[in-house]
């Protein structure tokens, strides 16, 4: 994200690798001086307009393309630890990708139930977490804005908000590929290209394939588990033909086909001392009958217009995306043949956004918009009864069908208030209206001991909500911004669609979340110094509860308005420039996040009232830094490391030992050399260098009584990289 100004002297190109900590090689202020080193501005549009993140009165961390190419990041996953009190855990999946934010997370798992961390690309509002755990590639800049952004974004963003904005085409035509080995016979490549085709229209295409063997074997079927094998092209085209109106058409495809989502055995059960049982939970070999698969494809396109009206902005944004899915997985854990389950989704939304941004005003200024949503997400809840499971002599299916339709209107503005050059005022609201609908059928075994067989029934509600936003800002000289805000937040009430019966509706209520959060930031030391520093408190009620239980031998997610929660902390992030090549960040988070009231938090009454939240570790802590030396005039030295920390996490509710993971701290490194212009380098990789085995994931099983079950997180892996631009 950093690009450092060299002395005017010196002939090789600025040092583009900032701080290697995601969250804190965002936060770093301008001071450009003739000949001094200094850390160049960073442009978020984290509040919907271009502005420099010292002016964001919100804790926001951001990282460029630049420090993603530093760092090695090509997936989700590699930012699992790198944001102060941001959690993000794929669990070996491509569609249980879980973001938690402040203690609060998103749950993937029912396609009734809508996320907690709204998750954009390019502006575009991702209804689904299936489509999130995708190729990072050809990124422009990530941002994560922590707290609820229901104002701004609308509904579901109650915890937080993550921005994926795509490279633009360059003012130059040109192309770059990356070639990345390494083992468990990982294969990378990477090319864009581009293209300007006149002075009014230019154009950029890119392409990713991620191939890797798994690092877990199925010593059953002979099958690695736990692999990559994905597919990812874009475009852009961007077209001026007017000084005052700018298009940008935009396009994306992905495809995946992986045998993703083999577990380990943790805990045997009743299989304890059999044949059947797993010796080894830590050994990344199991034993299944039937292989993990998760098939994946997805597309999309936008269409934005900017028009400048007056002094201001009128912007368009519409889109249209769609995505079909299926996975099927091995229940029961073992060689029997006694359960296995999946899910199918076919998923399209259309969206329509449309806002007028006035332009930085000395006393006053403001955005204004409204905005359209259209989803259609048809499901099928498929599991297989084996004969093994001793109900029926032969594979027996059973089905839940569940069509859901969504449709949001929303309308919205912000406002800036400036009492004079020191002191100001944000304020914004959203009125929100959400209807959803429901069609919901089942067919079951054939005597009905496990699901019965249901007809169609229809359902349907409407939530309407309003969402404000204030902050009280004071800026402290040139470099520095203090600030106190509230926010309210809405997660939208829905249907957990699997659970619905002639008895049981399955409805739930929205969730609410009131924030307040306290912050500062600034520069120091003529630039070569930033500090950022927020405390918050959270208080959420009607906590959407979602459960994946065991009923009749089928698994069975419930979702009820069952808690309420209180979350508060602190994040402190820092970046330091000591010397010219060096640029060191950190970051830490502090987390108290607990249920304040979960009574009957399960058929047996218990009480989950003062436990720990899920997927929420108390400390998280990152430590990086990057250093580039010129070794000849035409030849630079490049060496990258981090560590990342996160303390004890908590996968149930119930806090028990058998479903936590410990503290853990992975490192990684890159060293290398690089031609001084960029237009090549060479890299030696690693990733968790200490080779840690650690779960993402610990659960009960559904089928084997006492079984418990665990994804562990990836291994040691090392490589080699190459680049080129031309």
């Amino acid at each position: 994200m950093t690009e450092v100004s060299r002395n005017k002297s010196k002939t090789r190109a600025i040092l583009k690798y900032g701080g290697l900590t995601v969250a804190s090689a965002a936060l770093i202020a301008s001071a450009h001086a003739e000949d001094a080193k200094t850390l160049d501005t960073v442009t978020v549009t984290t509040q919907k307009r271009e502005q420099s993140i010292l002016d964001v009165p919100a804790a926001v961390s951001a990282v460029s393309a630049e420090t993603l190419e530093a760092a090695g990041v090509t997936r989700l996953d590699d930012l699992s630890t790198s944001f102060p009190n941001v959690y993000l855990n794929t669990n070996n999946s491509l569609r249980t990708t879980t973001i938690t934010i402040r203690g609060v997370a998103s749950n993937p798992n029912n396609p009734g139930v809508d996320q907690g961390v709204g998750v954009f690309v390019d502006g575009i509002y991702q209804s689904r977490p299936t489509t999130i755990n995708t190729n990072l590639y050809d990124l422009e800049r990530v941002e994560v804005v922590r707290g609820p952004q229901g104002a701004l974004y609308g509904k579901n963003t109650i915890a937080g908000a993550v921005n994926l904005i795509s490279k633009l085409p360059g003012d130059k035509s040109g192309v770059e590929g990356v070639l990345s080995l390494g083992d468990y016979e990982a294969l990378t490549l990477f090319g864009a290209a581009d293209l300007v085709i006149s002075d009014k229209v230019k154009a950029r295409v890119s392409a990713s394939s991620q191939r890797r063997e798994g690092f877990t074997e199925n010593t059953f079927t002979g099958s690695d588990l736990n692999d990559l094998d994905g597919t990812s092209m874009r475009f852009a085209v961007v077209v001026d033909p007017v000084d005052s109106l700018q298009l940008i058409w935009r396009g994306d495809f992905a495809e995946d086909r992986t045998n993703l989502g083999g577990s380990e055995v943790l805990n045997n059960g009743v299989l304890s001392g059999s044949p059947l049982a797993d010796a080894d939970p830590e050994d990344f070999r199991i034993s299944n009958d039937f292989d993990p698969v998760q098939n994946r494809d997805l597309w999309g396109t936008s269409l934005q217009a900017d028009w400048s009206i007056g002094t201001g902005k009128l912007t368009s944004l519409t889109a249209y995306r769609d995505y079909q899915w299926y996975n099927a997985s091995d229940n029961d854990f073992t060689v029997l043949n006694q359960l296995r389950s999946g899910i199918t989704e076919e998923q399209n939304q259309f969206s329509q956004e449309l806002r007028y941004t006035s332009a930085p005003g000395d006393t006053f200024d403001y955005i204004v918009g409204a905005y359209f949503l259209k989803e259609e997400l048809s499901a099928i809840s498929n599991a297989v009864i084996g004969p093994d499971l001793g109900v029926y002599a032969a594979e027996t299916p059973i089905d839940i069908f569940a069509d859901l339709e969504t449709t949001s209107y929303a309308i919205f503005g912000q406002a800036n208030y400036y009492f004079n050059e020191a002191l100001g005022i944000s304020a914004a609201l959203r009125a929100a209206h959400d209807e959803k609908e429901v069609i919901h059928s089942s067919i079951g075994d054939p005597y009905g001991a496990l699901l019965p067989t249901l007809p169609e029934s229809k359902q349907s509600r409407e939530d309407n909500e309003w969402t404000p936003s204030i902050s009280l800002n004071w800026n402290v000289g040139a470099d520095g911004l203090v600030y106190a805000s509230y926010a309210r937040g809405y997660k939208s009430g829905g249907f957990n669609v699997f659970s619905i019966s002639p008895t049981d509706s399955a409805e739930y209520s929205p969730e609410f979340v009131n924030s307040y959060e306290l912050g500062a930031k600034s520069s120091f030391a003529n630039g070569t110094l930033y500090g950022a520093a927020a405390v918050f408190f959270l208080d959420y009620t009607d906590l959407q509860v979602n459960q994946l239980i065991n009923v009749g031998g089928v698994p069975t997610f419930t979702t009820s308005n069952a808690a309420e929660a209180e979350s508060w902390g602190i994040e402190l992030e820092g970046n330091w420039m000591p010397i010219e090549d060096l640029v060191l960040t950190a970051s830490y988070g502090y987390l108290n996040g607990e249920y304040s009231d979960f009574e009957n938090a399960t058929s047996a009454g218990a009480d989950y009232s003062g436990n720990t939240l899920p997927e929420a570790p108390e400390h998280s802590a990152s430590l990086a830094g990057n250093y580039r030396h010129p070794l000849t005039s035409a030849l630079d030295f490049t060496l990258h490391g981090d560590a990342n920390y996160r303390s004890e996490v908590f996968f149930s509710a119930s806090n028990e030992p058998d479903y936590t993971q410990d503290a853990v701290t992975l490192v990684n490194a890159r060293i290398g050399v690089a031609a001084a212009d960029d237009s090549w380098s060479v890299t030696l990789w690693g990733r968790n260098l200490t080779d840690e085995t650690y779960a993402v994931g610990r659960s009960a099983g559904v089928i084997i009584p006492g079984q418990q079950i665990q994804s562990l997180g990836a291994p040691r892996t090392v490589g080699i990289e190459l680049r080129g631009k031309f």
